[in-house]
């Protein structure tokens, strides 16, 4: 089967976001089963691609940058920020030049890409309406109309790009409820794990504990989220055990996120080299989630460590976790509560570490997830 897969971020590149655990892992074992064809603006002249790809990576022409009347027009501003209009003309010109015999869009962004277009995949990584209004809720006054726009803007584009496509795949089974609702043919493709080597283990009796929150930083999401452990959870966490130090781990943390270091217990440390050493030397994860939406890479990540992961109910549920795989809370007394609990319990925190890396290793398999998009694209050649 001929397929041409688009994404605004291209899968031979390092991402520091999820897309390195998501689109990076998951396109060289879609090209074991089709003839694949992968377009991202990203790309370039695509001379600087490894020789050894089992797809055919497309050149991208340049792509101008996003402006004004992006965040003025009918669709959403954050469209044009990883994909941009030319990004949609070229797509059009390699839809009508390779005849494929489905388009994938993975991700909501390309999705304008694909409209009109029979036989389309769309991958949703996350219901962005839902985004947006949690976006909005935690917002402040002067921003509010902003981004009542932007989700007023957001749920139009979404809810017709998911009716539009002739097959929808989303990542958790939240998702795949809502975008059900709009269109027949939904899979769930959970993204696999590899559960590797690494395993964590508690630290030697002695040391400060160390809880790690991680994720993109520039990401507004995970700033919020940095911001409400510093300010919400941890000061009745530091009033019961003084000595614990929050470790915020993630690419770009915008300056206001780099202010809370002020707080010598509080590191910021930027992008890593690898984040599963900050996890593996860690006490505990911590792993809230304010705005969001879909399948939380850093609790998967997390879990396949053994890593104690303490969540609220959101992403949670996205994994099927219960307490006896997660420490769940969603208010911040009740989060520091769970997160004092791993500290004054640290056998106990283990074993529902070790529990739920068994749980991510069974649920979240790769094989299940390509077969979910093959599906997909089945459905989706008959159109």
């Amino acid at each position: 089967m001929r397929t041409l897969l688009l994404s605004p971020f291209a899968p031979h590149l390092h991402h520091d976001h999820a897309a390195s655990d998501t689109i990076v892992q998951l396109v060289p074992r879609l090209a074991k089963h089709v003839e694949l064809f992968v377009y991202s603006p990203q790309t370039g002249s695509a001379i600087d691609a490894p020789n050894d790809l089992d797809y055919t990576l497309l050149p991208a022409g340049p792509q101008g940058a996003a402006g004004v009347a992006a965040r003025l027009g009918p669709k959403p501003a954050w469209l044009r920020q990883a994909w941009p209009k030319q990004a949609t003309r070229e797509v059009h010109d390699l839809i009508n030049r390779l005849r494929p015999d489905v388009v994938h869009a993975e991700y909501l962004q390309c999705a304008e890409a694909i409209a009109g277009v029979p036989r389309s995949v769309l991958g949703i990584h996350d219901v962005t309406e839902n985004v947006m209004r949690q976006s909005l809720l935690a917002s402040s006054l002067p921003k509010k109309p902003y981004r009542l726009a932007e989700l007023w803007r957001t749920a139009a584009f979404e809810r017709e790009a998911i009716r539009n496509a002739a097959a929808v795949l989303t990542l958790s089974e939240a998702d795949h409820s809502v975008a059900s609702r709009y269109n027949r043919s939904v899979f769930l493709a959970r993204p696999g794990i590899e559960l590797g080597e690494l395993e964590w283990r508690p630290a030697a009796v002695g040391p400060s504990p160390v809880l790690v929150f991680a994720g993109a930083m520039w990401r507004r999401a995970n700033a919020l989220i940095a911001h409400f452990l510093v300010h919400e959870v941890m000061p009745e966490v530091w009033r019961r055990h003084p000595q614990t130090q929050l470790r915020i781990v993630g690419a770009r943390p915008p300056h206001d996120v780099i202010e809370l270091a002020a707080d010598p217990r509080v590191v910021v440390t930027g992008e890593v080299p690898d984040i599963r050493t900050e996890m593996l030397s860690s006490t505990a994860v911590l792993a809230p989630s304010i705005v969001g939406g879909g399948v939380l890479m850093k609790v998967v990540h997390a879990m396949a460590l053994g890593c104690p992961v303490v969540t609220s109910s959101g992403p949670a549920a996205s994994v099927q976790g219960d307490a006896s795989v997660l420490f769940i809370a969603d208010e911040a007394a009740d989060l520091a509560a769970a997160v004092c609990q791993v500290l004054s319990d640290p056998v106990a925190a283990a074993a529902v570490g070790r529990a739920g890396r068994r749980h991510v290793g069974d649920l979240f398999r790769w094989d299940d997830t390509v077969r979910a998009y093959l599906d997909a694209y089945e459905i989706a050649s008959r159109q």
